[in-house]
């Protein structure tokens, strides 16, 4: 892959969508109108929130394995396409890591919670960090500063890892019944999210700017199971097999593939989830601070 290609992959207007590159469809635009009618009552937000947080529950801890596959046009406007292959981390609440090698020589993206971070890894290998206070999600995609279309904490809601807050509650109708899926915005995550009514699992996650409108589209299928310690008889607990990341108006997309998922007793490190390890590990010759002014 291209350097060129590697320092696209490093602002957050990076995807599109991958066949045609149509323009993506947000959730609810000022065009969109419900399409089925509910066969019978709608849930209350805390009924639906509470059936999503205990899918989570026993997904404290996951390690599977991560493909990423890269679509884009190049300046001459023909088709591009390159993978790389990795591994995904997560320890709740918010440790986080997504590694992937073979284009270029790969990036490290990832969080602890506190801070998020992505390491580029081609020559000059750098550092970009930030903290997640300081990140306001209803700004949408930040073109000069991240890597991946979402940062690491919205990709935990992105593949229903990370619990929501059932407490606060958004403006009537919190809950609303759109193509056969419960559609909600959690209050303060700068979400939309459509949740599956069997199994209340997102099958699509939009990150909205402050006007509501859609900036990232995540579409989520098929199921992987997570392999765990449960007691017998108990159903494992499921990520999502394949997200597609498309940024609206972009002409490039991203599609993570996640496979043989287990708990990772012995394949998760603290030092999967710490900067400064990582950094001296990974040679970095210079660090960006994300939450320095601009000049």
């Amino acid at each position: 892959m291209p350097a060129a290609w590697i320092a696209c992959v490093m602002t957050a207007s990076l995807l599109c969508m991958l066949f045609g590159c149509q323009p993506a469809q947000p959730i609810l635009s000022d065009t969109t109108t419900l399409l089925i009618e509910p066969t019978g009552p709608l849930p209350t937000y805390g009924e639906l929130i509470e059936r999503y947080n205990k899918t989570t529950e026993p997904l404290g801890r996951v390690w599977a394995v991560a493909r990423a596959d890269f679509v884009w046009l190049d300046d001459k406007g023909k088709r591009k396409s390159e993978h790389g292959d990795g591994r995904f981390m997560f320890v709740s609440p918010g440790k986080v890591a997504l590694e992937i090698q073979e284009f270029g020589k790969g990036f490290w993206a990832g969080g602890d919670g506190r801070r998020y971070w992505l390491f580029d890894l081609q020559d000059p290998r750098t550092a970009y960090v930030g903290r997640f206070e300081n990140l306001d999600p209803a700004l949408g995609p930040d073109a000069e500063s991240l890597t991946l279309p979402i940062n690491p904490a919205d990709l935990l809601y992105v593949l229903g890892l990370a619990p929501i807050d059932s407490q606060a509650v958004p403006d009537e109708p919190a809950v609303e019944y759109l193509d056969g899926h419960y559609l909600i915005e959690p209050p303060g995550l700068g979400l939309r999210m459509l949740l599956d009514p069997a199994t209340a699992r997102p099958v699509r996650v939009d990150l909205i700017d402050a006007q509501g409108r859609s900036t990232v589209i995540c579409r989520l299928s098929g199921d992987t199971k997570v392999k765990t310690y449960t007691s017998e008889g108990k159903p494992q607990p499921t990520i999502p097999a394949k997200v597609e990341l498309v940024v609206v108006g972009q002409d490039a997309t991203m599609i993570l593939k996640l496979s043989d998922a287990s708990v990772g007793v012995s394949r998760i490190r603290d030092n999967h989830f710490d900067f400064d390890t990582l950094s001296t590990a990974l040679k970095i010759d210079q660090v960006v601070d994300l939450d320095a002014p601009v000049p």
